[in-house]
């Protein structure tokens, strides 16, 4: 099959699959008919969906299962099934419906930059391979190796030493990739990176929507445009050109805090309910993407405690009302879901990592040595002066 038709397939089955994952999340919480603007809804679709995607990949592998080319196409064909069930039905009641019946002049010209700046980063992302002699290429070498092999129990993959020492990364671009591969029915790596500008207008989409629907599609679509033209976000050293991790971990934590924020605006009931359980799926999905979302997925928790200590547990508003002790005790239990759903989500994960040999780095921290408990030390000595000069310098 050719490589773009095998990428488009990927791209428009993942997205119907997230598509449908929403509509689940707006039934158990019971907000189907709440109306979202369509690029929040396609926002979200767009990441629940790669998270969907390559979760349903790894739970498969980890069962025993082989990773095979039937199976994606099977993924692709459930997922857009389901997709296409939900949108009918969402049509049916009309939940999703755009903020403004006419958009404004304004609005019209965020959407025409916003296709601009995707359109120039698919264009960039196709014009070059993943270049796999690049020793920053993990993610890209793991992805061939679960394809030619077709399970995460590779050999390969299970060896202290592959891929630069990092055998414990998480495996959601790999699995991605090798979804791609698969339809593809050979290695492109050109067409894998497909995920990476998809991923930047799943992040764009969802800030816009729900920025419109707190305050207003002009605002909401201004300060989207502002996210999507940072220079951090497309350079082809960590940004989403790059093809690494940083980008995607950083889109999915973002995505995840920007539904929290979302979900304390709401009063107690259903509507914060599914904000709480979108940004727990959000974030453990950064988890999944590269190591350091867990801490991010801490700090997340730590931050939303500190904020209901001191501010008296009104972050939201409530016309109950219903007294300090009462919303702290809803924030409390807020948390105690947020952090139970995503560890249900990653106990697969942290369970097959845990057979995965440690990576050198983890070594190196494991032994603490004195020699290199001083070479760190030294490090600091070095870098918080020249930070601070960096920083305040021009200003003194």
């Amino acid at each position: 099959m050719n490589g773009l038709l095998a990428a488009l397939i990927a791209i428009v089955g993942s997205t119907l699959a997230g598509r449908s994952l929403l509509a689940l999340f707006d039934r158990v919480c019971g907000t189907q008919d709440t109306p979202r603007p369509r690029a929040e809804v396609g926002g979200l679709s767009i990441l629940l969906g790669m998270a969907f995607t390559s979760a349903a990949a790894f739970v498969w592998s980890d069962m025993g299962r082989p990773l095979t080319d039937r199976f994606s196409w099977g993924q692709v064909a459930l997922g857009g099934v389901l997709g296409l069930l939900a949108m009918v039905l969402s049509r049916r009641r009309q939940k999703s419906v755009s903020v403004a019946a006419t958009p404004s002049p304004l609005v019209r010209a965020c959407h025409a930059i916003f296709a601009i700046a995707v359109a120039a980063a698919a264009v960039q992302t196709f014009l070059t391979p993943q270049k796999f002699w690049d020793e920053r290429a993990m993610f890209a070498i793991k992805g061939r190796v679960l394809y030619e092999a077709g399970t995460i129990d590779a050999p390969d993959l299970l060896h202290p030493d592959f891929v630069q020492g990092h055998p414990r990364y998480p495996l959601m671009l790999p699995l991605l990739e090798r979804h791609v591969y698969a339809l593809h029915g050979e290695v492109n790596d050109r067409w894998a990176k497909v995920w990476f500008p998809l991923m930047y207008a799943g992040l764009i989409l969802t800030f816009a929507g729900i920025v419109s629907r707190r305050t207003s599609p002009e605002w909401g679509w201004l300060m989207a445009i502002l996210l999507a033209l940072v220079p951090v976000l497309m350079p082809d050293e960590y940004g989403f050109l790059s093809a690494q991790a940083d980008a995607p971990m950083a889109c999915f934590h973002g995505v995840a805090v920007l539904c929290l924020w979302d979900a304390l605006q709401e009063p107690a009931g259903a509507g914060r309910r599914r904000g709480i359980l979108l940004a727990s799926a959000l974030a453990s999905s950064a988890v999944f993407v590269k190591d350091e979302g867990l801490a991010f997925l801490v700090v997340d928790l730590v931050a939303w405690f500190m904020a209901v200590m001191l501010g008296g547990g009104r972050l939201a508003v409530d016309p109950a009302d219903a007294g300090r002790l009462r919303n702290c005790g809803r924030h409390l239990l807020g948390m105690v879901v947020f952090a139970l759903f995503a560890a249900v989500l990653l106990t697969p994960w942290m369970r097959h990592r845990a057979t995965l040999p440690t990576t050198t780095e983890m070594h190196y921290i494991e032994r603490l040595e004195v020699g290199r408990i001083a070479e760190r030390y030294s490090t600091l000595q070095w870098s918080v002066p020249h930070l601070w000069r960096r920083m305040l310098g021009t200003f003194c």
